[in-house]
């Protein structure tokens, strides 16, 4: 059953959080507007909800969650939040089970969190557009790489050189096979750049326009944002998350072709729509795709099926 069948055919409540006339006249709209373009491919079912967890924790100082990976333990993933100086550890049903203090001069602006392979954790510092690297070890051991610092930086400063304070490095990610390391800009513009393994030079940029298909029927491009990261070792591609398009681009680093993920499930016969999501990790291994939502007190850790392509 294609979409628009499948979505006609969903129960329609009045006290419904989404109404399924208004999803499915959002999804025509993004069907007929996507065949316009070009290389994007739409999604054409909705996604599967395995589960939803409350995860916020005010005494812990994780009630405003920004970033999301896997740990490089299995059953856990890393979290920040940008109310806090902490590395957070979840439970894959989202309870809080540790949080690392880190030094008050990194500030409480992070935005980013990628786990790597040798146990060491990545963050982001949008305020001081810095690269973390943390080990959470006892007693933790932390430093700091500043982006501009980077060989290869005067190949993106002028694109930089407008980009607003609150709209810098939003996302982090690693290819664990290689070990490159992929960061996001929210916005103005919106841009991807390819970080060596050793977070010493900056190898590629790539700005992350309209024409690659990052668009969404919820944003203009200005306001079009980029909120989080994930590499996917399986396809070698990025999924790339959108708070202000509440959608996933799934991005072909190489062919630089997209396919696009709308943040819409279905639960007890209603549609809903995932909100203000800002983190996203892959576990390819058993087949699920997380994405953890801003949402004050309401903030939770969604677990979907991974789609397959």
């Amino acid at each position: 059953m294609n979409i628009k069948a499948k979505i006609t055919h969903m129960k329609q409540s009045t006290d419904s959080p989404y109404r399924t006339s208004g999803v499915c006249a959002t999804f025509c709209l993004v069907v007929s507007g996507l065949a316009l373009l070009s290389p994007v491919k739409a999604q054409t079912d909705v996604l599967e909800l395995i589960g939803s967890y409350k995860v916020a924790d005010k005494s812990e100082g994780f009630a405003e969650p920004s970033g999301l990976s896997l740990s490089s333990v299995d059953g856990f993933l890393w979290a920040v939040s940008d109310e806090a100086s902490k590395l957070h550890l979840l439970g894959k049903d989202g309870r809080l089970k540790s949080s690392f203090k880190l030094p008050e001069q990194m500030g409480t602006d992070l935005e980013g969190v990628a786990g790597r392979k040798d146990g060491s954790v990545l963050l982001l510092q949008e305020t001081d557009r810095s690269i973390v690297t943390v080990h959470p070890t006892d007693p933790i051991t932390v430093s700091a790489t500043s982006i501009s610092s980077l060989k290869g930086y005067e190949t993106v400063a002028a694109m930089l050189a407008q980009n607003p304070l609150n709209k810098g490095p939003e996302g982090i990610t690693v290819d664990q096979d290689t070990g490159q390391v992929f960061v996001v800009i929210e916005g103005q513009p919106r841009l991807l750049l390819a970080i060596s393994p050793e977070i010493d030079e900056i190898v590629d940029a790539v700005p992350l326009t309209a024409k690659d298909g990052f668009v969404s029927p919820r944003a203009t491009d200005d306001e079009l944002d980029v909120s989080g990261i994930a590499w996917s070792g399986a396809t070698e591609s990025l999924w790339i998350l959108s708070d202000k398009g509440r959608r996933i681009f799934v991005f072909d680093y190489k062919s630089k072709t997209t396919r696009i993920l709308d943040l819409i499930y279905s639960k007890k016969g209603d549609l809903r729509e995932v909100k203000n999501p800002e983190g996203i990790a892959l576990d390819e291994t058993n087949g699920v795709l997380y994405v953890l939502t801003d949402n004050g007190k309401k903030s939770r850790l969604f677990a979907f099926s991974m789609p397959q392509f």
